[in-house]
Formats: structure tokens, sequence, C-alpha cells
């Protein structure tokens, strides 16, 4: 699974995707990544936590600046999947493994343990420690291993249909990837220990339990109607049996009741949010959000008190760092303005830049109602998209070496991107702008013109604005009138076809192999246009169950040719990654997965005064 990065990036899971770095830019204060694929930065990866010099008295809390606020607790639910979500989790949520910023993962024992016990079929044994509880104090054991397998592996429909005619699930998760092939566990109520059993092999077996996929069973099950007493023995039983009728309401708790209202103007009762990490929930209002330790925390405290996230937007981040307003900040799409604003902040602020996980897109709604469902206006919208401008005017400015990207599962710093890429020359195509063949395609469509098309996006990024104008520049040319449409709940309209055109935005992820599923398959969770092709189904269907990288990473060439040939959406480029704190925190690592910077922040300390 991938999270969507609501300015235009995305964000809710993983790329199989490795990256590199960019060229050098910067001050002497500025880490920049010449790294293997793969890795992170390279001098913050290899001398560990940031050092800034910090000593003597510590401040009490730590303020990290986001760019748009979290859409919920629940960040595996479709609405509230994205990596502003993941970076307040990063505190929060704790789980079996944990993905490190070069994309590899590292078992937490704190919160548990596993071991695979068999390859024929896939098993894996986990175990939560024994002093595992929630915030509010109740342990966590069976009935949240359970919820979480219930939630996310697509096993309870609803009778109903979607738009593109696939089963309504009773749960609305961001992604099934993994879930789907777990046979259902079975532990009773109060065990610490539940065992997940594979129908098939599952490449990115291990990633499964990683994130925050573990929620509360005994809120879920309270607000859906059901006693959460006994360990939770009425929602084990009525997972056990399939109880439709009883899960129903559970479900729809699950699924939208820990959303955020949009902006973030309250926080729901914190009664509602009990964690499993090291800091627990204070309070939220108008757009910010104190986290503060977690008394009932079993594991390594957090070296700070309390955490405060608060929305900053992209144009204004740096001068909130400079008056001192936040600590840190990760943006989604840095461009050459930032570094030099960062560079004469030489004294007080740390940089650093390089590749990240991240890719911008233009995603089309093509399912039956949309106004992209017919192939020729799809090929006719890719032939006026200036994508080498584009990637001018907001790529190279910071990375001189950027170009359009052509693949989706791989990138150009991915040390196989050009041996796959030649593999693929359905992926040259949409390279240049041509007018005139889009509007001989329009024509071919038999449609009026102009054909009107509403491109979303955020309406914090004016950057993103910026680029719906280029693209509007162009295809205005060859018979569309592009109308920008920006958006404070850029998520949720995704999940419902017909209300948009087309989505620019980008998905941040974390090097796994098969994460993508979702995205492209018929009926994925987080395929949001409705997109559909047989040779790309089957190609996943072989990825997901090659335990090989190299060979599953060659089966995903027929779904980047199909991709092309019945387009899905217009790639445009890799995101730079770049992440700034002040001098006064000791223990930031930039992680260019979609965890972001705050992956380590219970580690953080600042200075005093």
């Amino acid at each position: 699974m991938r999270k969507t990065r609501a300015i235009g990036l995305s964000a809710m899971v993983a790329t199989s995707l490795v990256l590199a770095a960019c060229g050098s830019v910067g001050s002497s204060d500025t880490t920049t990544t010449s790294a293997p694929a793969g890795s992170a930065s390279a001098s913050a990866a290899s001398s560990g936590p940031a050092a800034s010099g910090t000593s003597g008295a510590q401040a009490d809390t730590i303020t990290v600046g986001i760019e748009q606020t979290p859409g919920g607790f629940n960040g595996q639910s479709a609405g509230a999947n994205s990596v502003y979500t993941a970076y307040v989790d990063n505190l929060t949520q704790a789980n079996f493994v944990n993905v490190q910023p070069d994309g590899s993962l590292k078992p937490n024992p704190e919160f548990g343990t596993y071991k695979k016990t068999s390859d024929n079929p896939l098993t894996v044994e986990y175990t939560f420690d024994e002093n595992a509880v929630w915030s509010d104090g109740v342990p966590i054991d069976c009935d949240d291993a359970m919820l979480a397998w219930a939630a996310m592996s697509n096993s309870y429909p609803t009778g109903t249909k979607d738009d593109a005619g696939n089963d309504v699930d009773l749960f609305t998760p961001a992604s099934t990837n993994g879930f789907n092939l777990i046979n259902k566990p079975t532990c009773a109520p109060g065990d610490k220990t539940f065992t997940a059993v594979y129908s098939e092999p599952y490449a990115d077996w291990e990633a499964v339990f990683s994130g925050a996929v573990f929620m509360p069973a005994h809120i879920a099950a309270a607000q859906g109607g059901m006693s959460a007493d006994g360990d939770g023995k009425a929602l084990i039983d009525a997972i056990t049996k399939d109880d439709t009728a009883a899960l129903t309401p559970v479900g729809t708790f699950w699924s939208t009741g820990w959303d955020y209202q949009p902006d973030l103007p309250q926080l729901p009762d914190t009664a509602l949010l009990p964690t499993s990490g090291p800091y627990k929930y204070d309070n939220g209002s108008n757009g910010t959000l104190t986290l503060v330790k977690n008394d009932k925390w079993w594991g390594t405290p957090g070296k700070t008190n309390s955490f405060v996230f608060k929305f900053v937007s992209p144009e204004e981040w740096v001068q909130a760092m400079a008056n001192g307003e936040i600590d840190q900040y990760d943006p989604s799409n840095p461009s050459q303005d930032t570094v030099s604003q960062l560079d004469a902040l030489s004294s007080t602020v740390t940089y650093d830049v390089g590749e990240g996980y991240t890719f911008s897109h233009l995603d089309f709604d093509s399912s039956p109602q949309g106004k992209l469902a017919d192939i020729k206006i799809r090929q006719a919208f890719l032939k006026c998209i200036p994508r080498q401008e584009l990637v001018d005017k907001f790529a190279k400015t910071i990375n001189p070496d950027a170009q359009i990207l052509n693949l989706r599962e791989f990138l150009p710093a991915q040390g196989n991107y050009k041996e796959i890429l030649a593999q693929v020359p359905e992926a040259e195509q949409y390279n240049t702008v041509d007018i005139a063949g889009s509007k001989a395609l329009l024509a071919e469509a038999g449609v009026t013109t102009p054909y009107e098309l509403k491109i979303i996006r955020s309406s914090t990024s004016d950057l993103r604005g910026q680029q719906v104008a280029v693209i509007k520049g162009s295809c205005d040319q060859a018979g569309f009138n592009i109308t920008d449409l920006p958006d404070p709940d850029l998520f949720t309209t995704l999940t419902t076809r017909g209300t948009w055109d087309a989505a620019l935005f980008g998905w941040s992820g974390s090097g796994l192999v098969a994460s993508g599923e979702s995205i492209y398959v018929t009926g994925g969770d987080q395929n949001y246009g409705g997109y559909s092709d047989p040779t790309v189904d089957s190609s996943w269907a072989d990825v997901v169950t090659t335990l090989d990288r190299a060979a599953a990473e060659e089966k995903k060439v027929p779904m980047e040719k199909a991709l092309w040939t019945n387009p899905y959406n217009a790639t445009l480029y890799a995101n730079p990654n770049l992440a700034a704190w002040t001098k006064n925190i000791t223990g930031p690592v930039s992680n260019p997965t979609q965890y972001g910077t705050t992956w380590n922040a219970a580690e953080w300390t600042k200075s005093a005064g």
C-alpha cells in the first residue's frame, strides 16, 4: 500500500522503488545524498542521529510542521490514509516491524515478536509483548489482531457492488495487500499469540504488520454497539462466525468513525483514541495536534515530554522555522527557492536533500461514468500534457538530473530503471506534446469541444495550482477546457468517482515489492479511478507470489507496458526529498519513505533557550 500526499504528492504505503540521490545543492550544513540505490542520506544513515550540539537543559516540547492535517486516527482507512497521518502514527502506534530510511525492515521486539514457522503454506506466528496495553490500560491481544484481519482482508462483502461492479466490503481500508491472502486467524479472548497462514506465497509478508495496522478493538466494538467485555469475546465471536449483521456497525465505525474534520478544527474525544506507542493524544484544535508521553507505554520512553503537530502551508514553513514556530518540516515538493531560503538560515537550520520515494502524477477517472472512460480521450489528454515543461519548471530547479518519469514501479535513480524502461517502448510515446495528434483523437472519440475536464488537487498547494495552469495552457489548445479544482479534502473526494476527472497528487512508499498492487488492479482499494486491465491484473498476480525480488521486478514489465497502451495516468517526475530541522534539535535522520523524518522522533531532544 502507498500513502498519499495531499500537496499533490502522495501518500498510504509503499512503492517497489529504491532510490539514490540528487546532485549537490545547498551549503555546508546540507546533507546531500549520493548513496547507492536503496539507501537514505549517506551521511545521516551512516552516522546515526544527527548531532546538533544540544546540551544542558531540555525543552519540554518539539513542534513539527506539516503541510496538511491528518485525516483521522485510523491511518489504514481509505479516508485517513496519508503520510501526514503516518507522521503522527510514528509516535503513537507501535507494531511488529518498522521500515528504516533505506527501506529495510527492522523488528520491534518491544511491541512483540514474530517468526516464520512454515514456507508451505507460508505461516507466521505473532506474539504481542506480555505487557502490551493501549494507553487506556486495555490489553493488546486477540481481538485487536482479529479486527485488523477483518478490516483489511476484504472478507465481508455487503452484497452490493461499486460503480465498477466490484463487491463492496463492510470495511473500507486503503489497501488489502497481503491481508487478503491470510486465512482467518484463530485465537481466544485474551490470547497474546495469533498465527497468520497464507493461502499462497506473498513477497512482502514480513511487512504486512508494519505501520499502524492495529486499531483498538475495544473502542470499535463499543462504538459499533457491541460489548467489549471479556477481552473482546463478542467481537471475536462475530468475526469467527462471519456475523455480518453484528459486524456492520463495527465496520462503519472502523472506516469513518475515527475520521477528523477537514483542517482539524477540533479533535474527537481522546477516550476514543487510545494509542499503543510511546505517546498519546492530549488535545487538538485549529489545525494543531498535541501528543504527550504515554504513561502506560511499556517500552523505552520518549526523550521529550510532548510533541505538537502544526499545519503550516508550503509557502510559509521556512519563515515559520526562522521565527521559531516549528522545529522540523518535511516539504512535499521542495524547489530551488526552498534551498536558497534554507541556505540563508544556515546558522540555525540544518537540512538534508536526496531523492525520495515519492513521485508526482496525474491520475484519471477511467470508470464507466468518468469523462476519461474512453481510451481515445485519455490518449488525447496524454498527448497534450507538457510533461517535459513540468519537469523543467518543478523538478530540475532542485535536481538537475530530473527527467520525465516513464515507469510506475521503478524510478530513474533505481539501478535497473533503464533496463526495465528499455523493455517498455510504449512509455516513450507521450514524452513530447502533440497538439495535432490530441485534436485528432478527440475528433475520433466524437466528443464536442471544448471538452471539459476538472483537475482536483490540494487546496493548500500553490505549486500544484501552478502545475494545473501549465497543463491548461497546453491542453486547452488541443480542444480541452481544463478547470483547476482546489480541494480541501482531496483524499475523500478521490474515493467518489464521477466527481473528478483527473487528480494531481503523488504516491509515497517504502521500497517494498508488492505494495503498489492495490493502486492498479481491478477493484484495488487505491485504484481511485476505477481502472481495469487484464494484463495488469495477471502481472500483479504473478508479482505478489514471487519471493525472489529480481524475478518479481521482471514480471512487472507486462504491467508497465499495459499501463501505457491502456493509459492509467500521466506520470510526471520523481520528487526530490528534503527534510529540515532547527539546530537545537538532536536526533533527526531523514527518512525518504512514506514514514518521513518523524520515524525516530521518540529519540529527539531539543535544547532549552
